[in-house]
């Protein structure tokens, strides 16, 4: 399973028959693993490095990519095309460990700010794909998020900022 571009990221369906792998040139790349070919490519989804994959857990058609362009896209991966993109003017994707995560009901996404620390949420749904939320705490960078089923609304967000100081959201 050899590719063009060095790798940051990787993620596996949930029916284990690809592996998406995100790279520094922008672009996104395919493989089934029973075979080991390469299925498709997407170029230059990002304008900068790829710096995190994930399969929705709800839809492994879709997957969430955050790029050092500082958006989050959902990309479908029947038509090999972004479908959704994310910004704000106050997220900034700028290291090349930044994560970003769907909710477990693939209903938002989120990643933090490499600068400010803040943690951005966004409804998957919304039509102008405004911020739903901001969450403030860490005091560096935001690298690291994941989103699981804790916490009192069976909701809970893990965040981690560039300190090592972990943040639990519930």
């Amino acid at each position: 399973m050899r590719h063009g571009s060095s790798s940051n990221c990787i993620d596996i369906s949930a029916d284990v028959s690809t592996v998406v792998s995100g790279h520094v040139d922008g672009g996104l790349r395919f493989f089934d693993l029973r075979t080991g070919d390469r299925t498709a490519d997407i170029p230059s989804l990002h304008a900068g490095c790829i710096t995190s994959v994930g399969f929705d857990p709800m839809d492994s058609r879709k997957i969430l990519t955050n790029g050092k362009d500082s958006m989050l896209k959902i990309v479908d991966v029947r038509m090999c095309r972004a479908v959704k993109t994310f910004e704000d003017e106050g997220f900034r994707t700028t290291l090349s460990n930044s994560r970003c995560s769907f909710s477990p009901d693939g209903n938002y996404v989120t990643a933090g700010c490499n600068q400010s620390g803040t943690l951005f949420i966004w409804k998957v749904e919304s039509e102008s794909g405004e911020v739903e939320k901001k969450l403030t705490t860490h005091q560096k960078g935001c690298v690291g998020v994941a989103w699981g089923r804790g916490g009192s609304s069976g909701q809970q967000v893990a965040s981690i900022d560039l300190g090592g100081n972990l943040v639990l959201w519930a």
